[in-house]
């Protein structure tokens, strides 16, 4: 009986070790276009939201972003960048400067991207952002 214990509890290793995860996913840039809403951990009350809009250029890894942000206390804020993602899931969004001042960036190492929601983690941090689609 202690035979069958140990047997099965190496098959149930293996079989748990053996699953696929999000991680081997094909990593499809395209499904970054649309609007995507920050969403917050549960028990964290917003005073507003922010969404994010791509809307890429030529190559789809490139393109332009719209950033809303609502707040109950400042109001609406829209401010226009630009983007690239890589193949290796980073992202930089960009304030283009054509003045000579020094170029204002955010970096983002994308986790996670499907067609549904979408996890970045902020590049020499440890903040994590979790975005859901709603358009």
């Amino acid at each position: 009986m202690k035979i069958w214990r140990i047997a099965f509890a190496m098959l149930a290793a293996f079989s748990l070790a053996s699953c696929s995860s999000d991680d081997d996913e094909v990593f499809q840039a395209e499904q970054l276009t649309g609007t995507w809403e920050q969403v917050y951990d549960k028990g964290v009350v917003a005073e507003g939201y922010v969404q994010y809009t791509f809307t890429p250029g030529m190559p789809a890894t490139v393109g332009e972003c719209t950033i809303h942000v609502y707040d109950v206390f400042a109001g609406d804020t829209t401010f226009v960048r630009d983007y690239v993602l890589t193949e290796d899931r980073h992202l930089a969004i960009y304030e283009s400067q054509h003045d000579g001042t020094s170029m204002e960036m955010q970096e983002y190492d994308v986790q996670r991207l499907s067609a549904k929601d979408m996890t970045w983690h902020l590049s020499g941090s440890d903040v994590v952002l979790n975005f859901k689609k709603v358009k």
